[in-house]
């Protein structure tokens, strides 16, 4: 596994704080979205963490950063608008190190809303698929997640407050390919002291909607 690199990439509304992980000739790249900014969401959650580092061990290079006004990431934030355009901000930038290679979104609860509507607003995107995690389906609006041409997957715990499995297959029940939705049985929202379960359940996933794993994972 190679060294994590901090950096910082460019963002609308300044830099953006990354960690970025390398892979030798990669098979894939993902940008891994943290949670609510306003509670304590940064790109070191557990989940996050635990996301990004399994990915990698896929073979795939791995971006995680600080959305706008968190950490040391310029600017402040802007109720879940402005942090779309930092989704696109660093999925440009990470798709200039993968030659070609296919490039993943995963967000983890107000990073999978930023995620989703980052498709939804960037019809060409050029993304191969996204995976989110306990996504707030009781809590937000997911738009018009119909519209999405890239297949989705999710992560749900079984006890989640913000959106139970069920709930989330039939927000999702409409997209162009039918959304892949495991869920992690009692499990909330925040996965306390499961966060390694999730990403074991990402990694299935992932490959569930097409994305390169290897087949021993």
């Amino acid at each position: 596994m190679s060294e994590v690199r901090q950096l910082w990439i460019p963002g609308p509304a300044g830099r953006l704080q990354a960690l970025l992980r390398v892979a030798n000739c990669p098979e894939a790249g993902a940008v891994v979205a943290h949670p609510h900014p306003l509670h304590g969401g940064t790109m070191r959650n557990p989940v996050v963490f635990h996301v990004e580092r399994a990915l990698h061990r896929l073979g795939w290079t791995t971006l995680r950063f600080n959305f706008r006004g968190v950490g040391q990431s310029d600017g402040a934030y802007d109720q879940g608008r402005g942090e779309v355009d930092d989704v696109a901000a660093a999925a440009a930038w990470l798709r200039g190190l993968l030659s070609g290679k296919p490039l993943y979104l995963v967000g983890y609860s107000f990073g999978s809303l930023c995620s989703l509507k980052y498709l939804q607003e960037h019809p060409h995107h050029g993304i191969a698929g996204m995976v989110a995690i306990g996504l707030p389906v009781r809590e937000y609006d997911l738009g018009a997640p119909e519209t999405i041409s890239a297949p989705i997957g999710v992560v749900q715990g079984s006890e989640d407050e913000f959106g139970s499995p069920e709930e989330v297959r039939h927000a999702l029940g409409n997209t162009r390919e039918k959304a892949v939705v495991q869920a992690v049985p009692g499990a909330s929202h925040l996965f306390p002291g499961r966060a390694g379960e999730a990403a074991t359940a990402v990694v299935h996933v992932i490959g569930q909607i097409g994305a390169p794993i290897p087949e021993e994972t």
